[in-house]
């Protein structure tokens, strides 16, 4: 790898090589999201809360394939050794990574996202839900970015699996916690938009832990003395 100034073309052609490998996947994940939105509409507390479970597992899945294609399979099929005889750094590989990952992920969970807080704003809705829906909508943005973060960082299945299944886990019991926390609990199931201080707070903590994540992986990528 070479240390020059930055090459932002090599950058560009390696998210461009990590979303072609992904756009089917990617494509794919979009009407399965929405498809699990048709549940809230029975406007049951059990649709939503069955719809949120199946949103999660989507958006975490998506999470979990993107970081195998673009990490670990790049060492499993003996790609990454041709990857860094190219010009590129460590920084550039890293944030040719990173970007890949969050781009990518980023349209099936914009997507779902907005059309989950979309459905609660129709007529007749349950609005007092968006704050929670929210909430959770970040939350798995962040359990994307440790999934990353270790694809990145660690290139190993061991260690990806590892931070799929506490992301899986630690998603549905931060769900619950969420859910009853009494500055969220206690407007949930109303029919106005209540954006009390513990949402904000909540909300704001979730959105600190992605940048933290990221910046993380780029500090203990500069540290590494070998790629291979």
């Amino acid at each position: 790898m070479t240390s020059a100034r930055t090459n932002y073309a090599m950058v560009r052609t390696l998210i461009l090589k990590d979303w072609y490998l992904n756009r089917w996947m990617i494509l794919g994940s979009i009407p399965a999201g929405l498809a699990s939105l048709a549940i809230v509409l029975t406007g049951k507390q059990i649709a939503f809360l069955l719809s949120i479970i199946l949103l999660c597992m989507v958006i975490i899945g998506v999470g979990a394939q993107l970081a195998t294609v673009t990490t670990i399979n790049e060492r499993k099929e003996q790609t990454l050794a041709f990857i860094i005889s190219l010009p590129v750094s460590w920084r550039e590989y890293t944030a040719a990574k990173i970007l890949a990952n969050l781009i990518i992920f980023l349209v099936p969970w914009f997507i779902v996202s907005v059309g989950a807080l979309l459905v609660l704003l129709l007529p007749g809705a349950t609005h007092g839900l968006i704050p929670f829906t929210a909430i959770m909508a970040v939350e798995m943005l962040v359990t994307t970015c440790l999934i990353i973060a270790a694809g990145v960082i660690t290139e190993s299945q061991a260690w990806v699996t590892v931070a799929i299944l506490c992301s899986s886990l630690g998603i549905n019991i931060l769900g619950y916690v969420f859910a009853h926390l009494r500055g969220v609990s206690a407007y949930m199931w109303g029919m106005q938009v209540r954006w009390t201080g513990t949402a904000w707070t909540v909300l704001i903590a979730e959105l600190l832990m992605v940048p933290l994540l990221l910046g993380m992986t780029f500090y203990i990528q500069s540290r590494k003395t070998d790629f291979l």
